[in-house]
């Protein structure tokens, strides 16, 4: 098993989903977690039930003045901070031509910015404290495929993409690891609404060659390897865990159910 015995990490994203699921990892791996979400009620329910090696921060990741904190903060509550995974993010299905211009600033002010002041603060303490980090983006399969009714989501993880490739450049020669996971479907709290609609789940299943999302914890199972020494050479490198849709290519969610 890999281990992060006495590594100090923070998750954003993290009551519930992908976040929730790595965040649980990380403590069964040995890890004490900073978890962080805007969800104050959903947050304390996750400390609660993953115990004393977990605290709660309320913050918002397209604040970077709160990210600052919730860094420095973890740092200096644990003594050090190794690990970071940027994990809060969402999107919208709506077709371009419809798309406002609040709901694409929204989108991409916690999707992709929140993942820039995250990386960048996160880089910051590390740096400081001179000891080596790593920092995992979450990213999607959206970012290397276009999606109908995704624009807002598909650009801002491809900008993702681009973060961890431009940190990891600036950053690798300093001890500091940059790396992303790509899920392709993954049944969350933020899914579940769509999956919900069978002709919805459909159009997704059949462009997934295994026939199944992936499970919250397989991504989580990935986040821990990465984080560990066992990865100490990957850098700069986005790891799909799709079930293989990428083979395949994206549902078409407008068109195909208009069908």
């Amino acid at each position: 098993m890999h281990t992060l015995k006495n590594k100090t990490a923070v998750v954003t994203g993290a009551a519930s989903g992908i976040g929730k699921a790595i965040a649980t990892a990380f403590v069964a791996a040995g890890a004490n977690v900073v978890l962080c979400d805007v969800n104050r009620q959903a947050l304390d329910a996750a400390v609660a039930e993953l115990g004393p090696s977990t605290t709660g921060r309320v913050a918002d990741v397209s604040d970077e003045t709160q990210v600052e904190a919730v860094m420095r903060g973890a740092r200096e509550a644990f003594g050090s901070l190794d690990i970071v995974v940027n994990s809060a993010g969402f999107g919208a299905i709506t077709p371009l031509t419809e798309l406002t211009a609040e709901k694409w600033r929204a989108v991409q002010s916690v999707t992709l910015g929140g993942v820039f002041f995250c990386v960048k603060h996160a880089a910051r303490q590390m740096l400081e404290q001179g000891r080596a980090g790593v920092i995992i983006n979450i990213s999607s399969v959206n970012g290397q495929q276009p999606a109908e009714g995704q624009v807002a989501y598909c650009a801002a993880k491809a900008g993702v993409d681009q973060i961890t490739r431009c940190g990891a450049l600036e950053l690798g020669s300093r001890g500091i690891r940059v790396v992303g996971i790509a899920p392709g479907l993954v049944e969350t709290p933020l899914t579940r609404k769509e999956l919900e609609d069978p002709a919805m789940r459909k159009l997704f299943l059949d462009v997934i060659p295994m026939g199944r999302p992936v499970e919250a914890t397989e991504i989580a199972a990935a986040a821990v390897f990465l984080a560990s020494d066992d990865a100490k050479s990957i850098n700069g490198h986005t790891v799909v865990i799709d079930g293989g849709s990428l083979t395949c290519g994206y549902p078409a969610l407008l068109t195909g159910l208009k069908r």
